[in-house]
């Protein structure tokens, strides 16, 4: 069965749920409503709430305990009445945002179309800003990813920008972070570097492979702990492959009732060839906008006792959801995204911890002042290991 279902959920991981084209998006199912009298006769922002709450039920991952699914619809009276004086979509999203509490989960939003533009024009207006040049070191300079070599300080520092490269974005013309890590840690060893900075303050995430390719450059891959996935199957799956409505009842039929379904562990290549690894003081550094593969990063280096993380608390959870399933609700035509599956963090102990401390925390609105302070962990923990 899990040869088939690799298959099945390798279709629904694949360029549908990222497409730009927001038609693709699968309306959601209101077939088992339409004997509902509070459906039929409710106004199109109490129907899609209905709609909302059910399939937050029936999908994200957080859900699958019974307990966790009885208080989210003993909520649900409260927000219909809300939605019977709701009279335009900003304040329904709202609303519906509200619903999803708790969840700690940046993948499942819900999307005002309106506010979506405005955020795109910030953006724009970021990226302008960061266009003018800054000599500071920990300034973003606008790249995926670049490093600098001191040699008189024993100190190599590689900005992380975006877990992104010519083969992740499909573009020969850009750099390939493989080749590049090659190159940088050759040029370390050659000059006698103790010391790394992965500065992945700015960075927002992208594939994981690159993480990877890092991590065990910085620990053997045969040591390296990492983290356990989970899957939800649910209605809204098999919209996108109906073979998954199949396995679903299969996996229930089983007697797998209210459990995720756990997903195989990746397998190394037959040509893996281990990398040398780096045996000197590393320190990562994470910011308010670290997130998704760069704060599997981060988890990961954690726990594996990989050097010290330094920065501010994480907006990430270490354990978190992810794998995104697209959805558009019937009668509204709002748009959103919902997470099936559960990344466990390796640290069992703190598997349900909501964000990653550091072990040192720094102010890093000063690019200047945090570079030094950076440059002062690094002589502590050089006096500290004499």
């Amino acid at each position: 069965m899990k040869r088939v279902l690799l298959s099945i959920i390798a279709t629904i991981s694949g360029t549908l749920l990222m497409a730009q084209d927001l038609s693709q998006f699968k309306a959601l199912d209101d077939s088992l409503f339409l004997n509902n009298e509070a459906y039929v006769n409710g106004n199109k922002y109490q129907r899609d709430a209905m709609l909302f709450v059910d399939m937050l039920s029936d999908t994200h991952p957080y859900y699958i305990k019974k307990e966790r699914r009885e208080q989210l619809f003993a909520g649900e009276k409260a927000l219909l009445a809300k939605c019977a004086a709701c009279d335009n979509d900003s304040d329904f999203v709202s609303l519906l945002i509200e619903t999803l509490g708790d969840l700690h989960d940046k993948h499942t939003d819900v999307i005002d179309l309106k506010q979506l533009n405005e955020k795109r024009k910030a953006a724009q207006q970021q990226q302008q800003a960061l266009d003018e040049p800054s000599d500071a070191v920990m300034a973003n300079w606008g790249d995926l990813f670049h490093y600098i070599i001191f040699p008189e300080r024993q100190l190599c520092y590689l900005q992380f920008n975006q877990c992104a490269d010519a083969r992740t974005m499909g573009n020969e013309y850009l750099p390939r972070w493989d080749t590049m890590l090659d190159e940088m840690f050759a040029e370390m060893k050659e000059n006698g570097i103790k010391n790394l900075i992965v500065d992945a303050q700015y960075n927002n995430g992208g594939s994981s492979m690159l993480c990877d390719e890092l991590l065990i450059r910085l620990r053997p891959f045969e040591q390296l702990r990492t983290l356990t996935s989970s899957l939800r199957f649910s209605r809204l799956m098999g919209a996108y492959n109906p073979r998954i409505a199949i396995a679903k009842q299969s996996w229930e039929a089983d007697g797998h009732i209210d459990e995720l379904y756990p997903m195989p562990a990746g397998a190394v290549g037959p040509d893996f060839v281990q990398p040398e690894v780096f045996e000197g003081n590393v320190i990562f550094v994470q910011g308010e906008k670290t997130y998704s593969s760069a704060g599997i990063l981060m988890t990961l280096a954690r726990d594996n006792h990989i050097g010290i993380i330094a920065g501010s608390n994480s907006t990430f959870s270490p354990s978190h959801y992810g794998e995104i399933l697209p959805y558009r609700l019937p009668n509204t035509d709002i748009i959103g995204t919902i997470s099936c599956k559960f990344f466990a963090r390796p640290d069992a102990e703190h598997v349900d911890d909501k964000t990653l401390v550091p072990d040192v925390a720094i102010d890093l609105s000063d690019k200047e002042e945090l570079w030094d302070e950076i440059l002062k962990i690094i002589d502590n923990n050089a006096k500290t290991s004499k």
